[in-house]
């Protein structure tokens, strides 16, 4: 399989839903992007051509994670280090604040040899801050104009700062069509609010080192792997993918976002997944869900749920 990095540097501040316009988030999961992706193919006919390769396993795409400059984060794997029981307090809250680990530092991340409070205490000075903004929503009502408040809270990335995934595929073609699809979605903006004129971006491509491509490629070779995407196992895998694991349960829930689906916001089906991080002794194909809930629309409405491993240890 060939792999490709897809960067995000947002011309805009963003907000992603963390449970309501007043909580955001800064990193995107991989079943968002694969709606987004999704909703934009359905505007030039090639929904199907994405769920067939992805469902296949042709065309994999991870979670999207920070980058600051040259460097690339990767989210902190739910494993226990050599020295995690060496009584430093300080260090122990520090490891617990931290969420993400330099590409180039992950190796001395797992041999219990990185400056935790160090990488604690910089990143979020370099990656960017939330803000919360009070809005106002004009109703007209007969006669009388009505103003409601309501605020949310919005992300804004510094300068040399924003958001990458890996793409994983086969065929150059269906990398590209990806590529163009997220292209097409950075005018008009990715996540919440993008009426406000949020989550814009200049889409850039990279090509990712020869050391992580083997950690993809080498999952054989490692007693510990981690998938970089969101993800769930089907019911037939479900009880051999937990065994000796490490995992955290996230519920997944949200409304439709596409406009064509129905004339109302319609629920998606509530799906609890396996977050990214988690760390698996056996590898698993996950599946791609349909969640259009009990009233359906004019089309599926799918949850990504396809693991992207990566050897960890």
């Amino acid at each position: 399989m060939n792999y490709k990095i897809l960067k995000l540097e947002f011309t805009t501040a963003v907000h992603f839903g963390g449970g309501g316009l007043e909580k955001g988030q800064n990193v995107l999961n991989a079943d968002t992007l694969f709606s987004v992706l999704f909703i934009e193919a359905l505007k030039y006919g090639e929904s199907d051509r994405l769920l067939d390769i992805c469902k296949s396993g042709k065309l994999k795409i991870s979670n999207a994670f920070p980058y600051i400059g040259k460097e690339y984060y990767l989210p902190k794997p739910i494993i226990r280090l050599d020295n995690d029981n060496d009584g430093d307090s300080i260090r122990k809250k520090a490891l617990k604040k931290l969420r993400y680990i330099p590409l180039s530092k992950f190796e001395s991340f797992i041999n219990g040899k990185l400056n935790i409070e160090e990488e604690s205490d910089s990143f979020g000075k370099k990656f960017g801050e939330f803000t919360l903004l009070e809005k106002v929503s004009m109703l007209t009502s007969g006669e009388n104009d009505v103003n409601n408040l309501y605020a949310v809270e919005v992300f804004k990335y510094k300068k040399g700062s924003g958001l990458y995934l890996f793409i994983g595929f086969e065929d150059e073609k269906d990398f590209e069509m990806v590529k163009r699809l997220m292209n097409s979605i950075s005018y008009t903006g990715i996540g919440g609010k993008i009426s406000s004129g949020y989550g814009k971006y200049v889409l850039c491509e990279d090509t990712p080192n020869s050391n992580i491509v083997k950690k993809f490629e080498d999952i054989g070779d490692y007693k510990d792997i981690m998938s970089l995407s969101l993800c769930l196992p089907n019911e037939d895998e479900l009880k051999k993918s937990l065994e000796d694991a490490s995992y955290t349960v996230v519920k997944r829930s949200g409304f439709i976002a596409s406009s064509k689906y129905a004339d109302t916001y319609r629920k998606k089906k509530d799906l609890y997944m396996l977050e990214v991080g988690s760390v698996y002794k056996n590898i698993f194909e996950g599946d791609i869900y349909d969640v259009s809930g009990k009233n359906k629309g004019t089309h599926p409405v799918y949850r990504y749920g396809k693991p992207f491993f990566m050897g960890v240890r």
